[in-house]
């Protein structure tokens, strides 16, 4: 059975910061003209010595210290005091599992590609992310789309090793949403995944996105732990 430690030891392998260092029990992420909290965030990767060096680290990089709260539900002390600290509560997310053989379907709509390509990525949009993590990542990548007169009407990206798969970057055009493209995805990336060794699909979802988790529960998702984020402005550090 996949635990909670191996799914976050995966994350940070799948979605990988430029620059990342251990200290003070963290592991601390950064990467310049990425706006994704998950690469400009402090992990606990041991007991935490001291808030003061997550703190020092983003302050020297003039940003917010960002903290990734991750399992919340093994942090709970961690996250009192960076409260009573006046960090503040943001983007809480849950993360989901299933076994791949149970969602994996044939899709003959979808098309994977192993490399990121140039109509993946104009479709993706978000060229920083594109250049300075998609195309970094050091295990097997599946760039996934359904193309919709000779456009990419939705993609997703399964990124496996270890017997793991995580799926990250779902998105669908909205005047072809309601289609069944998000679920196809899906189902063939599970098929792609499982055809490499993967046993379990994990993902991150927003707790607000209804309509995401509805989709997800529907294709057997279920819940495997919580995150958030905890932060204190670049005024509030200082």
């Amino acid at each position: 059975m996949t635990s909670i430690a191996e799914i976050e030891e995966h994350a940070v392998v799948a979605w990988p910061s430029t620059h990342a260092e251990q200290g003070g029990g963290w592991l601390l992420r950064h990467t310049p003209g990425v706006g994704k909290r998950r690469n400009n965030s402090a992990l606990p990767a041991g007991p935490v010595v001291s808030v003061d060096v997550a703190e020092a680290f983003y302050r020297e990089r003039d940003m917010p210290v960002t903290v990734q709260i991750s399992p919340a539900e093994e942090h709970a002390e961690l996250d009192a005091a960076l409260a009573a600290r006046g960090y503040r509560h943001d983007a809480p997310t849950v993360v989901l599992t299933a076994p791949a053989a149970a969602v994996a379907a044939p899709e003959p709509t979808v098309t994977i590609e192993t490399r990121l390509s140039p109509a993946w990525r104009a479709a993706y949009g978000n060229e920083a992310v594109s250049e300075h993590v998609l195309q970094r990542i050091g295990a097997a990548t599946g760039f996934a789309s359904i193309t919709v007169d000779s456009g990419i009407a939705a993609l997703g990206l399964f990124v496996v090793a270890d017997r793991l798969s995580g799926v990250f970057c779902m998105a669908t055009a909205p005047e072809h949403r309601r289609k069944g493209h998000a679920a196809a995805i899906l189902r063939a990336g599970a098929a792609w995944s499982a055809g490499r060794g993967a046993d379990m699909l994990y993902l991150q979802v927003e707790d607000d996105n209804e309509g995401a988790r509805g989709l997800y529960g529907k294709l057997g998702f279920t819940r495997s732990h919580s995150y958030h984020y905890r932060v204190l402005s670049i005024e509030e550090s200082s």
